[in-house]
């Protein structure tokens, strides 16, 4: 009888070692991508091996996971944008296991790396950018402000037609990723100048109007029929506006204030517009 009490107690005493030896250990995740994230843990000891699972935030503890022998693991097809959970256990052997321990985490929605600006005109371009994943959304948005748009207009494709531009102007192109949920990457710029148009509805023959001379230094001079009135404007080649004469009919314009550097000469006149090139040394 004695005999029996002492086995039996050696057995459960040594049973509860046993379970007390199989204990978790903390999780840590790191490298996290738009649709991947590594997920590692340090050994507990001399054990079986190891579960893990990575769920979306939402999803309800797990009864099984993946098992592996390793210590760390890179788990893919994750969803950009989403809450998820890191599930860990030990496999201490003999059917025993750790209780699970968990992580939350968040992947990144993904944000477009590049924007390609091509073909460009005096009204219009084409945009086009990195495509984060296949079948993503977008938001898109263009204007002469550089400062980033509360909200743009959603595409399902990577790339878009700006029309309707101003010519010679400095634009700036915004895009993002949408991840659904009313989630969003940053936003991802890059600017582009419209090309200037030569003439609009010209009444007055090209050749008949010209500037000289080119490069100049302190004064451009006006070669034009006799009583043409003009609104002189001068942009850089950024296009902001840096001389603004109304009204001119005199052939001189004085230029001795400019910084050295490519500039547009935009004379308007009645029924006319003319743009010209010039270099300001």
């Amino acid at each position: 009888m004695r005999l029996f009490i002492f086995t039996f107690i050696a057995l459960f005493f040594g049973s509860m070692g046993a379970k007390a030896q199989c204990t978790g250990t903390t999780i840590s995740v790191y490298d996290i991508t738009a649709d991947s994230a590594t997920i590692s843990w340090p050994a507990p000891g001399a054990v079986a091996g190891y579960e893990y699972a990575v769920l979306p935030a939402t999803s309800p503890q797990p009864t099984t996971g993946t098992v592996t022998i390793n210590l760390n693991v890179r788990v893919g097809a994750l969803t950009p944008g989403l809450a998820y959970k890191a599930w860990h256990r030990t496999n201490c052997g003999g059917g025993q296991y750790s209780s699970w321990i968990s992580l939350s985490f968040s992947t990144p929605c993904g944000t477009p790396a590049t924007i390609n600006i091509t073909n460009v005109k005096g009204d219009s371009a084409d945009v086009s950018w990195t495509q984060v994943s296949p079948g993503a959304n977008y938001q898109y948005f263009a204007d002469t402000l550089s400062v980033n748009p509360a909200n743009g207009t959603n595409v399902n494709t990577n790339s878009t037609r700006l029309k309707g531009l101003l010519p010679g102007k400095t634009y700036y192109t915004f895009v993002r990723t949408d991840c659904g949920n009313g989630v969003y990457s940053p936003w991802t710029s890059a600017s582009f100048f419209t090309k200037w148009t030569s003439s609009i509805n010209s009444t007055v023959p090209t050749d008949a109007i010209t500037i000289y001379p080119n490069p100049a230094n302190d004064w451009l001079y006006i070669k034009a029929p006799l009583g043409k009135v003009f609104t002189v404007n001068i942009y850089n080649y950024a296009g902001v506006l840096v001389l603004s004469e109304n009204g001119i009919n005199r052939n001189t314009i004085n230029i001795s204030n400019l910084q050295s550097g490519l500039y547009f000469v935009k004379l308007t006149g009645e029924n006319t517009l003319n743009t010209f090139k010039i270099e300001k040394h």
